[in-house]
């Protein structure tokens, strides 16, 4: 019942939000894009793979406008990231997701905090605005009060921007990365955007090389690869890494406890900030994960990823660089994720996952090692 009503609010305020921005644009005719900005806005939503991909786009308006300065907007959980984005002027804290959620849909406090927000950027008087994906970001870009709005047609309502771009997010379509890229200009994207200012104390002065595992996904359960096909990996890889290392949330505790009954393995999970995080990340050789932020992080700190996947395309969310490697099962039904929810098999036995072999995950990670 929660999911319908906030459909229909959302398909209800996506129509007058249109009918709104249409009037506007009626009123106020066609705009001229600036030649130099001065001020420009990157916003993007959503969980930590997507604002790691999306800031190829603010490499990418480095490049383009040297001497801009570059704001990216991003949920508050994610600015330790987003700031070591060397591209990136300055962090706007703000999770405009959030605020679609329920109840906060209904909240007005969650909404007031949200109306500041927009005033405050109206303010700023950006000569650029950019939404990177989603209606909320669309829809904030749309009432930034900027003189250049720029998105994705498909991914906002009608006549949120000056230059709407065809297409959209689709399974066997460009990788997160080159979308976000080409927002700004068509170029090839930038895999290695963030950079470890130090690195943790963790795993100081352990011997090379290090192989760190991330068995967590937060976005749906069909993205795990099953337990005992991490243990039985951490066994196999034991002889050719120096230091195994096991890394994720409190609920990947059990993964971890089952890999540590098979291999002599340091157990970091629920133990790391995400300052921790990274800089374990950034020492690592490989890192082993599933389609999940810290695989993606991983690579955007120029480490070699190996990334499983199931019911995600490696086309559009695999780790993209040519140094890294993503491995999946063909299977029919698959690539079968959807992008408006969670990653969940309709059939309940999530077998692109289960039939992912740990021997073919070894062999590449060796692979990569050597």
């Amino acid at each position: 019942m929660k999911r319908r009503t906030r459909t229909w609010l959302g398909h209800g305020l996506w129509i007058l939000l249109s009918l709104g921005f249409g009037l506007r644009r009626l009123l106020g005719g066609r705009r001229s894009p600036p030649a130099t900005p001065r001020r420009v806005l990157i916003v993007r939503f959503d969980l930590m793979g997507d604002v790691v991909n999306s800031l190829s786009a603010a490499v990418a308006a480095r490049q383009r406008w040297p001497h801009a300065h570059l704001a990216f907007m991003a949920p508050p959980a994610w600015q330790p990231i987003v700031q070591r984005c060397p591209a990136v002027d300055e962090v706007i804290r703000f999770d405009g997701g959030a605020i679609t959620h329920w109840p906060a849909v209904l909240d007005p406090t969650a909404l007031a905090r949200a109306l500041r927000i927009l005033l405050s950027v109206r303010a700023r008087e950006f000569d650029v605005a950019v939404s990177v994906y989603g209606p909320i970001a669309g829809a904030l870009v749309a009432l930034s009060g900027a003189r250049w709005r720029v998105g994705y047609r498909a991914e906002a309502p009608a006549f949120s921007f000056d230059q709407a771009l065809p297409g959209r997010r689709r399974n066997g379509g460009p990788h997160e990365a080159q979308l976000a890229t080409n927002l700004i200009q068509q170029a090839d994207p930038a895999w290695h955007t963030v950079v470890a200012v130090t690195e943790t104390d963790l795993l100081a002065d352990l011997p090379r090389p290090l192989i760190v595992l991330h068995p967590g996904a937060a976005h749906g359960d069909a993205k795990r690869w099953p337990d005992a096909h991490w243990a039985t990996l951490a066994r196999e890889l034991e002889p050719a890494a120096a230091t195994l290392a096991v890394v994720g949330l409190a609920d990947t505790r059990r993964t971890a406890s089952e890999i540590a009954q098979s291999a002599a393995i340091h157990d970091l999970t629920g133990q790391t900030s995400l300052d921790q995080l990274i800089g374990v990340l950034a020492h690592a050789d490989v890192v082993v994960s599933t389609d999940s932020g810290p695989g993606h992080l991983a690579r955007a700190l120029g480490r070699r990823v190996v990334m499983l996947h199931g019911p995600t395309d490696i086309y559009v969310h695999g780790p993209g660089h040519p140094d890294s490697r993503a491995l999946r099962v063909n299977l029919p039904c698959g690539p079968c994720y959807t992008f408006d929810r969670p990653a969940e098999c309709r059939f309940g036995d999530a077998l692109c996952m289960q039939w992912l072999a740990p021997e073919q995950v070894r062999d590449t990670v060796l692979e990569l090692i050597r």
